[in-house]
């Protein structure tokens, strides 16, 4: 149900992609490294996720202890409290990935893509996938939600996650003192904005670090890594090396 409810969101996306009034710019569906994007999906989000979610789980059978206050709560609302801890563990992730030099190189491969779109979410080095596919499952796991309200929470994410990156000219700034938005979430894509809005689901971990961009003049373009917009490699097998042969470059200098 829950890979379900994914395909039919980033299918009824790409549907609204191709509508002209909820356009954000034009955009062929085969664009550039639209191929290579499509790799990115099949390998990192699709298939190394399943393997991942699946060690996952057994190692939190084995090991993971439910909290006293979770077994208390009403089922309605774990779920709910599965998909705040969920955006929050990926929060810090994501903080993580910016902050450490070593991560900032692999979670390059997502900054680099020149345009936003439902596929562009998924472009992302296969080591980061693997850290996004355990950090928060695990956790929660770990803390004792059932596997149910883990996998929705987790289907939930990459949905959102999804129309985070649509080309879509979606602009529900009432909405954006609680959620992230398109319009946010492209904002974190700018160069100069790249530090900030590193939420996906909810505004307010931004909110609390001072870290929020909601100003509706800042610039929307160009998106990429900063200070290697046109440098940084885009093909798949050249962007699954590059964090290492920089690594090494700088090792050396």
């Amino acid at each position: 149900m829950s890979l379900v409810l994914v395909v039919a969101v980033l299918a009824a996306i790409a549907l609204c992609e191709r509508t002209q009034p909820l356009r954000f710019e034009p955009l062929p569906f085969l664009r550039s490294r639209f191929g290579t994007d499509l790799f990115y999906l099949a390998t990192g989000a699709l298939a190394l996720s399943l393997v991942m979610r699946a060690g996952a789980a057994r190692a939190a059978a084995a090991w993971g202890t439910p909290l006293p206050a979770l077994g208390a709560l009403p089922a309605l609302a774990v779920v709910p409290l599965a998909v705040v801890l969920h955006d929050l563990f990926a929060y810090l992730a994501h903080w993580l990935m910016h902050r450490s030099e070593t991560l900032w190189r692999l979670h390059k491969v997502h900054h680099s893509s020149p345009a936003l779109d439902w596929l562009a979410t998924f472009r992302a080095h296969p080591l980061e996938h693997a850290l996004r596919h355990l950090f928060s499952p695990v956790a929660l796991l770990l803390l004792g939600f059932p596997l149910h309200a883990v996998a929705v929470s987790s289907s939930l994410y990459t949905a959102w996650a999804a129309l985070n990156h649509a080309n879509l000219k979606l602009d529900p700034r009432f909405a954006e003192g609680l959620l992230i938005t398109p319009r946010l979430h492209r904002l974190h894509h700018v160069p100069d904005s790249a530090q900030r809005n590193l939420g996906t689901i909810f505004s307010v971990w931004d909110r609390l670090r001072g870290t929020l961009v909601r100003d509706p003049a800042a610039p929307l373009r160009p998106l990429g890594v900063p200070g290697e917009l046109a440098s940084y490699p885009q093909s798949w097998l050249r962007a699954l090396i590059e964090p290492l042969r920089s690594a090494t470059n700088a090792r050396e200098a």
